[in-house]
């Protein structure tokens, strides 16, 4: 703090006779020099004289133009930009248009996603139903390659095509434990209609909605003849916007059974 005894001693020169030009410098570097005392020193001062390593230094000061590091992600809990499932509480980074189209690609070659079409396959063989390939032997290769068109197709429409055009956030965020049963299932299951946009505000899901149609569309370049009318179309939408909202369910509740699994981040 600036001492008490120079202002008066200022004031009583200055009294006496006009202040001389010497006599004031003298004073106002006394007191810039007891003002700069009482200011706390440089951070950058500060960093060079601890004696922390560089490394140490980016972790308190991280540089926000340079993207973390997998160990400083994990630490922090921020989700890869490749997953689309995104864990309660995880922090997420922004996804540009390059990294939906990713995100949609994805699904071409996920383990996770392959074993749910083979059980849609299994069970659309077991009950006859649409599409109609009947229940020979070679009609269960037939489902599923129909089954994994559809899907595949339902993801890169929705998150590598509609998204992006549409500026939404293809992701899910699972809402967790701090949430009640109720409250969860709703979320989950209003999903394929209610999305998040890329500045994070609610939205209508047009980009999953688009999507699914696309595919729909799309399934009468391979289903047999006897599915190729409007009836069944429209029943192949149908039963995907209910698909993507059990699915979204079963994300909500097993997303600690897949950390467990080593299946999801912990």
């Amino acid at each position: 703090m600036v001492s008490a005894s120079v202002i008066p001693a200022a004031i009583a020169r200055a009294q006496n006779g006009v202040a001389q030009p010497a006599t004031i410098a003298a004073a106002t570097t006394q007191l810039s020099a007891q003002d700069d005392a009482t200011l706390p020193d440089d951070p950058a001062t500060l960093l060079a004289d601890s004696g922390q390593s560089d490394q140490e230094k980016a972790q308190k000061f991280p540089d926000p133009n340079v993207p973390p590091t997998r160990q400083q992600a994990r630490a922090e809990r921020i989700a890869s930009l490749h997953l689309k499932y995104i864990p309660a509480g995880w922090k997420v980074l922004p996804l540009t248009r390059h990294d939906k189209v990713l995100l949609g690609l994805k699904d071409l070659y996920n383990p996770f996603q392959v074993g749910t079409i083979v059980v849609a396959a299994g069970y659309s063989h077991l009950v006859n139903g649409q599409p109609n390939f009947g229940t020979n032997r070679d009609a269960f290769a037939q489902r599923f390659g129909a089954a994994y068109a559809r899907d595949t197709s339902e993801g890169i429409f929705t998150d590598a095509v509609f998204a992006p055009l549409l500026h939404q956030d293809p992701r899910y965020y699972v809402e967790g434990p701090d949430y009640s049963i109720v409250h969860r299932t709703l979320y989950a299951i209003t999903r394929p209609l209610i999305t998040r946009t890329d500045s994070g505000r609610a939205a209508p899901n047009g980009a999953l909605l688009l999507g699914y149609a696309g595919a729909s569309a799309l399934s009468y370049s391979y289903y047999p003849r006897s599915n190729r009318n409007f009836h069944d179309t429209a029943a192949t939408f149908g039963g995907g916007i209910g698909g993507a909202a059990l699915g979204f369910a079963v994300t909500e509740f097993a997303s600690p059974l897949l950390q467990k699994l080593h299946l999801a981040p912990r």
